[in-house]
């Protein structure tokens, strides 16, 4: 029996000893960065892969469910009813999980196609061939992506972007080991990479303007790194930058207007054929407008796609079981009080809502992500577009005090989306009387214009106190549940780190209230 002891002792301590190598050696199967890219085209394949992984859906999602951009649809069968509509939000969230892993991976891929390309050679000198502009443009378009992907972990995951000195998230410009466990870095360390990541893009970026260039807006050009530090000075308060980039911005890529040229301005907004014969607004959401020289606003997007694997959109199940008509069985709908928000004459009522749902409004399906490509629910994301920049441009002007400026600039895009001619003012705002009222003007021109594109919620955490605003339900929206608004200073305008990260990273620190 002794001897029995000792020889299953002997055993376990061998399986032991071999799960142990197996952690500590490199797997002959294992495929590291220096060995998947070998060539500049290996780079270029791999680069197409970190775009694939730019994240969007899982933050539009949680956005439009947790605020007030929708409301319980006459198909719903529970979905967010114990969630987002609730204010549910806690470590065990699935909308912080999924939003906070999303953008790793992005940043991941990228890193690894950084790290890999140190090993390669873009010169071959014995067959005279030099691709060295070609790959330093490869590794600039994944720093501005991994720059994107540490930015949104910031809005999502700091309790204040304007603090250089409170908590971040983690920064990464390295492929960490699974026995790593790094705590958060300070915002401003956490923006200090963003901005090496987009120095260096801007300086070594090939494509230096997407503006007249339609079929390159899915990849970044100096424009989107442009667009991207505009929208983090407005986010940390620093206007003065904000202001100046998105006055390049604006002068590049204008507005699309309500109407095409030259067709008839009698819409029927109950006809999808016409629309996208007669609106290009209507066709931008449809990814339908995007012909030589039609620049249309899109200043980058992420490109989506049906696969043979997954023929179904990529807000599939989000909104609705079938497609974005009445009949569509949603299970989330537009809600009261944004519907209450918009006017018969802009252009934008049809766009966020179905327009099957005209004329009664009864049931107001989802409607911005229709259809592409000829699959429902199927939409390329719209990461930065010109209408975002007029209204960073907005905010610069309120931050000055030059309430007129803030008009001016709601107007501009008014314009566009009433159809305006010259001497009409169809849906003009008045001058605001207050630095409050120039705050409120401005979210709620954000609530229409970038509807169900992923920013309410982070703009009601960065501009709700100046506007004296928050989440806006209309009672018929909450009265399931009672969940009606969300105190301005409540901890949940902060997601929380995702339990995961808790459970693996002992260094890492929880934000505030969870």
């Amino acid at each position: 029996m002794k001897n029995l002891k000792i020889l299953l002792f002997v055993v376990v301590a061998s399986l032991f000893a071999a799960c142990d190598d197996a952690i500590d050696i490199i797997q002959p199967s294992e495929l590291l960065p220096q060995d998947t890219f070998e060539t500049v085209g290996d780079l270029s394949l791999g680069l197409n892969g970190v775009y694939g992984l730019i994240p969007g859906e899982d933050h539009i999602i949680f956005t439009s469910i947790f605020t007030d951009e929708v409301k319980i649809g006459y198909a719903n069968g529970g979905q967010g009813k114990d969630g987002g509509l609730a204010f549910l939000l806690n470590a065990n969230s699935g909308d912080a999980d999924a939003i906070w892993a999303s953008n790793y991976r992005l940043i991941n891929a990228a890193t690894r196609l950084i790290e890999g390309a140190k090993n390669v050679n873009p010169v071959d000198e014995e067959n005279g061939i030099d691709q060295s502009e070609e790959y330093s443009n490869i590794i600039a378009q994944a720093r501005a992506l991994r720059a994107y992907g540490h930015f949104q972990l910031l809005t999502f995951f700091s309790e204040n972007l304007k603090d250089d000195n409170a908590l971040g998230v983690i920064a990464l410009d390295f492929v960490p080991t699974i026995q790593q466990q790094l705590p958060r870095n300070t915002n401003g360390e956490v923006f200090a990479l963003i901005d090496s990541d987009l120095a260096f893009a801007q300086e070594n970026l090939q494509l230096t303007t997407s503006g007249n260039k339609s079929s390159l807006r899915d990849y970044v050009s100096t424009d989107f790194v442009k667009a991207l530090k505009a929208r983090m000075a407005a986010y940390r308060g620093q206007y003065n930058v904000a202001e100046q980039l998105a006055d390049e911005l604006i002068v590049s890529y204008g507005l699309t207007g309500k109407y095409a040229q030259g067709q008839s301005h009698n819409l029927d907004l109950s006809n999808r054929d016409q629309l996208l014969v007669r609106s290009n607004y209507y066709k931008l959401f449809r990814d339908g407008a995007f012909t030589p020289g039609n620049t249309n606003e899109v200043i980058f997007k992420a490109g989506r796609a049906a696969t043979p694997n997954d023929a179904t959109g990529n807000f599939y199940q989000a909104w609705s079981s079938v497609n974005t008509s009445i009949t569509g069985s949603p299970f989330f709908e537009v809600s009261a009080a944004l519907y209450n928000q918009l006017l018969p004459d802009d252009i934008r009522r049809t766009v966020i809502i179905d327009p099957t749902a005209y004329p009664s409004f009864s049931i107001r399906p989802v409607g911005k992500y229709s259809e592409s490509e000829t699959v429902f629910f199927l939409a390329d994301l719209k990461i930065f577009r010109s209408s975002e920049m007029v209204l960073i441009k907005a905010e610069a002007r309120a931050n000055a005090n030059d309430f007129a400026g803030v008009a001016e600039q709601i107007n501009i895009i008014r314009d566009a989306r009433f159809g305006n001619e010259a001497g009409q003012t169809n849906g003009h705002i008045a001058v605001p009387g207050s630095a409050q009222e120039a705050w409120a003007a401005i979210l709620d021109e954000r609530r229409i214009e970038l509807a169900f594109e992923g920013f309410r919620y982070i703009d009601i955490k960065r501009l709700g106190t100046l506007a004296g605003k928050g989440i806006d339900r209309a009672p018929s929206d909450c009265a399931f549940n009672g969940a009606c608004n969300l105190e301005l200073n409540d901890h949940r305008w902060t997601l929380p780190i995702p339990r995961r990260e808790l459970s693996g990273n002992a260094n890492i620190q929880q934000n505030s209230g969870y």
